[in-house]
């Protein structure tokens, strides 16, 4: 930095301390990095642009008319590196009222002090002669708040230490660093001297860009993208050179050599799209990573941003397989894959779901409710689970893979607690290309309150029906943010999950005929004490299914994210719900024309779940629920309270446009 220019407020305040009116205490020093060429700078009183603000750590005289002022910056806070361009020393008199009291600036070879990017902190050290002609009119302090420098550390009233004379080479060292048997050495927090990985000099990189574990079965996959170079006003301060992962148990690995080095890359990106996969780990062990980006200078980047842990787990993948060929219902359904072994209708299943009730409000889990009575959370404290106020009553579906093939006459399905199975689909877990962990469905078929007008689930309430299809969705996204009615991929997801847990096409027989034969829209929390899956051979029963009461049967139900073209050709989507099909993704043909009657096959892909394919089946025979398949048309599902034995768990009808409505549909409100 250049010579200090005495500002004109510093000029006053020089001249009262030569008059012995007023004292001074030197306070602080801010950086700046605006460029003050060709500026007046005895005239500021304050800089622009600045950076860094320290308080002197100390201050000395060297003679009546002259103070040294020690203070040091580094960069342990600093998220964005900056040039020094200019310094301002700023003091305070009798009084208490602060000045920017000198400033220097450089406008040539501006020093650098980078971002902190690792556990190494880069710092810089001023000195500043300052002539105040009566140096005994300045307080003489020494702030311990403030970073040391040698100097003090040096002298203590006056004596000479010996502190400059200890050396970090031999078994003792200083400050917790030595140099002994050939080794640079730190101390730990218990004491031990273990070898530290010094790196190169300059400027670490940046940390690795969106880390990411995949879990596996024995192995877990580590994905990152390697940081950019750095470089600041077109000039390159840092060069990315590689990037190191490094595995450690018990702990996270604290440089390069604490653990065991899995890869060194030096192909920027190359484990940003698959990852870097570690095999042969131990089911339900957390494992410790550390991604250690240097530069072409040596320099290591040690932040902790850069780590990871995962725990490896033992999967379990779950399959049907259907043979549409045998039109009985129950016979045709066998267990494969994990799933031999295990009982229909076993609670089991309910394990391997993991679905809960619980109340939301605004998107956030106000708490989980009592599986076996809804009006109560999981403590037995009341939950207000009627009037709005603390949220709506929903089932939580965490995350599951899907995956839905017809080869020949067989149709298979499978679904694994994998969360990141390459095999599978997650687009019920997902909001486009967003990841989702969990998606809740309204444990009630929907009713439409009044202030504010939004869809809601609610108990005690009379779901609201003959709204337009459209205007159900507007109503639940009236909520706010992530809130839609029921969408098509949720829906295939709850069906597959019948078919897992009953192993019977016939729903009605397997869990119970629902509220099929009767007349009114019946109110809603009829089941609230009847466990998570209720059914009976009343058909003017309620029926219950995964915490979902109505699942069929009392009020139809729209579907959204699905709709068929003019040609009947299948559009889905994730996001951005509409009732044409705008910005969907076309997946083929349904049908060549329209239709309708008992589902006997259904277009059995991942992609189209169970809709109607072909019909011909009855209620006792094949799936055993009636389907519309027709063109220009968005879904219901479930039939309704006249629905009869039409009505189950694979009824679906495509006859409705989105600026339809109708007696007998009704909604179901969603969070994804």
């Amino acid at each position: 930095m250049q010579n200090l220019i005495i500002t004109n407020s510093g000029e006053e305040l020089t001249a009262k301390l030569i008059a012995g009116t007023t004292t001074a205490a030197f306070t602080k020093i801010s950086a700046s990095d605006y460029d003050y060429s060709g500026i007046d700078l005895r005239s500021l009183v304050e800089l622009d642009h600045i950076r860094q603000t320290v308080i002197i750590s100390g201050v000395s005289r060297t003679d009546t008319t002259m103070i040294e002022v020690l203070a040091a910056m580094d960069n342990s806070n600093l998220e964005s590196g900056y040039y020094t361009r200019a310094l301002g020393v700023y003091a305070e008199d009798a009084e208490g009222k602060e000045i920017l009291f000198a400033v220097s600036i450089e406008t040539e070879n501006p020093s650098y002090l980078p971002p902190f990017s690792g556990k190494t902190i880069s710092s810089i050290t001023y000195r500043f002669n300052i002539k105040v002609d009566n140096s005994e009119q300045v307080k003489i302090e020494v702030h311990p708040g403030a970073y040391p420098t040698i100097e003090q550390l040096d002298q203590v009233q006056g004596i000479v230490t010996t502190h400059v004379s200890k050396k970090v080479y031999g078994e003792t060292g200083v400050h917790g660093f030595r140099y002994y048997n050939e080794e640079f050495q730190v101390m730990n927090d218990s004491g031990e001297w273990v070898e530290v990985e010094s790196g190169g000099g300059g400027i670490a990189p940046s940390n690795v860009i969106e880390p990411e574990i995949k879990i596996g079965n024995a192995q877990v996959t580590v994905s990152w993208g390697d940081p950019d170079d750095t470089i600041v006003e077109g000039q390159t301060l840092c060069t990315w050179k590689g990037t190191k992962l490094v595995q450690k148990a018990g702990s996270f690995p604290e440089n390069i050599k604490d653990g065991v080095l899995l890869v060194d890359n030096q192909v920027r990106d190359a484990y940003k799209d698959n990852g870097f996969t570690i095999t042969g780990l131990v089911n339900d062990v957390t494992y410790y990573f550390a991604l250690f980006p240097y530069s072409d200078t040596g320099a290591i980047n040690r932040n902790e941003g850069n780590r990871l842990t995962g725990t490896p787990k033992s999967y379990r993948i779950m399959t049907v397989n259907i043979d549409l060929s045998n039109s009985n219902p129950e016979t045709s359904v066998t267990y494969a894959d994990d799933a031999v072994g295990m009982t229909a209708k076993s609670d089991a299943w309910d394990e391997f779901f993991g679905h809960y009730p619980v109340l939301l409000k605004n998107g956030v889990e106000v708490g989980k409710l009592k599986t076996t009575d809804f009006s109560k959370f999981e403590d037995g404290s009341a939950a207000d689970i009627t009037s709005g106020d603390a949220g709506d009553v929903m089932i939580a579906f965490p995350r599951r893979g899907l995956k839905i093939s017809t080869i020949g006459t067989t149709l298979k399905v499978s679904m694994t607690d994998n969360p990141d199975d390459p095999d599978f689909k997650y687009y019920a877990h997902e909001r486009g290309s967003a990841r989702r962990e969990v998606f809740y469905l309204g444990a009630y078929k929907g009713y439409v309150a009044s202030s504010p007008i939004s869809l809601r689930s609610l108990s005690g309430k009379t779901p609201n029906t003959n709204i337009v299809f459209n205007v159900y969705r507007t109503r639940a996204q009236a909520n706010g943010k992530g809130y839609e009615e029921s969408g098509f991929y949720q829906l295939t997801f709850r069906q597959a999950m019948y078919l897992l847990k009953y192993k019977n096409l016939n729903s009605q027989v397997a869990l119970g005929k629902g509220y099929t034969t009767g007349g009114g829209v019946q109110a809603t929390g009829a089941t609230n004490t009847k466990g998570m899956d209720y059914g009976s051979t009343s058909d003017t029963d309620r029926v219950k299914l995964f915490g979902l009461e109505d699942f069929w049967g009392n009020l139809g139900e729209a579907i959204d994210g699905v709709v068929t073209d003019s040609t009947r050709n299948i559009l889905t989507a994730t996001d951005n719900f509409n009732g044409t099909g705008d910005g969907y993704v076309n997946r083929g043909q349904g049908a060549t024309a329209d239709i309708n009657g008992f589902l006997r096959k259904p277009q059995g892909t991942t992609e189209t779940g169970f809709l109607a394919k072909g019909v011909g089946g009855s209620e006792t025979t094949y799936f055993c629920d009636y389907a519309y398949l027709n063109a220009s048309s968005v879904v219901s599902f479930g039939s309704f309270a006249n629905g009869g034995t039409k009505a189950g768990v694979f009824h679906s009808d495509f006859y409705l446009t989105h600026l339809s409505g109708s007696n007998y549909l009704g909604s179901r409100l969603m969070y994804l």
